[in-house]
């Protein structure tokens, strides 16, 4: 059988994470965009049947001999367990990396100073500390950042607070995550980010506020909720499958971005008051769709609406929030709309 170069990358990605779900095999040989789900069973089909790769009744893929035979040089990334839990964990690091290559980004079992993504199963040996329950996939290495990646789907999902914050324990090796990225559906994005917006402003004293850092590396108690953010986290930007390459690139570009249009202006003294203050306006420049920057500014407005009504001091009357941001986060102001009214803040379209 001759095998397109769709069926050989395939191939090669499992036998790197040695399992995918069958969706997600449809979508990596989707190498036209044609979502022809028909079209690309044809595609699929002719590796099981000339003995490359096997599908399960459950759903997902493995590697067989055969299919390793073309890549002997290749080991595995990930061990894959028997039980249907570990199945499960494994294909949602399979899932992550084939966004990753999609858009570009290799996988590695270290950092190489290059852009790539490491498995959360390679940086578990890398990284002291992190529990065990912690649902990142993997590490992305993207200039200055080392994000951990989650694909949260629809955004329902069980969020270990405290886990989470296993990740960005303060090292001496720089070890420790710069940020999150998360990976959401396509169809989803404006609704999970209003929802984990708006679940952190309701604990925003608790999560935001409180300056004080956990150093811990010890096992602590888990809690589990849905998705929340707190300040820890440093940067959480939200994207989808389709739009990944274009966030990365603006990721990358971020902070260059924000020092051109700062200048000369001073940066301001807390990340949650802004990125620098050009009197009287504080900026907040988001262009990547960070939603611990978008909380910074909900908050940041919301606060100042009441010093208004509270104050007659001049100086606080003529403060005002201004937001740069991409047209296509437009619909996130809707979850607050008295925000979105204010005299207070003021919004630029990147």
């Amino acid at each position: 059988m001759k095998l397109h170069e769709n069926q050989v990358s395939l191939i090669y990605h499992l036998a790197q994470y040695q399992t995918l779900d069958y969706m997600s095999c449809l979508y990596f040989l989707d190498t036209d965009g044609t979502a022809d789900r028909t079209a690309l069973s044809y595609a699929f089909r002719p590796l099981i049947k000339n003995g490359y790769i096997r599908k399960h009744k459950d759903g997902h893929v493995t590697i067989l001999a055969k299919g390793r035979l073309l890549f002997p040089w290749v080991k595995p990334l990930v061990t894959l367990g028997g039980g249907e839990s570990g199945v499960k964990r494994v294909n949602a690091i399979s899932r992550t990396a084939m966004f990753m290559l999609a858009a570009g980004v290799r996988s590695s079992d270290a950092p190489d100073g290059q852009m790539c993504f490491v498995p959360s199963a390679c940086w578990r040996k890398i990284r002291n500390g992190i529990l065990s329950t912690a649902r990142f996939t993997g590490i992305l290495f993207i200039g200055k950042h080392r994000l951990a990646v989650y694909d949260i789907g629809d955004g329902l999902m069980d969020w270990q607070l405290r886990a989470e914050r296993s990740l960005f324990h303060c090292s001496y090796d720089d070890t420790e995550a710069t940020g999150m990225l998360f990976i959401c559906d396509d169809d989803k994005r404006i609704e999970v980010a209003q929802r984990i917006i708006r679940l952190t402003m309701w604990y925003r004293k608790t999560l935001i506020e409180r300056q004080s850092i956990d150093k811990r590396d010890k096992p602590i108690m888990v809690s589990r909720a849905p998705i929340r953010l707190t300040s820890q986290y440093n940067h959480v930007y939200l994207t989808t499958p389709s739009l990944l390459k274009e966030s990365i690139s603006s990721i990358y570009q971020e902070e260059a971005v924000i020092a051109r249009s700062k200048g000369k202006h001073p940066g301001c003294y807390e990340r949650k008051d802004g990125d620098y203050e050009e009197w009287p306006y504080r900026h907040f420049i988001n262009i990547t769709t960070d939603l611990l920057k978008y909380v910074y500014f909900f908050a940041a407005v919301k606060s100042l609406m009441v010093l208004r009504e509270k104050s007659t001091a001049p100086h606080i009357h003529e403060l005002q929030y201004a937001l740069t941001l991409q047209g296509q986060d437009l619909p996130i102001l809707e979850l607050y709309p008295d925000v979105k009214g204010s005299e207070a803040a003021v919004f630029h379209e990147y």
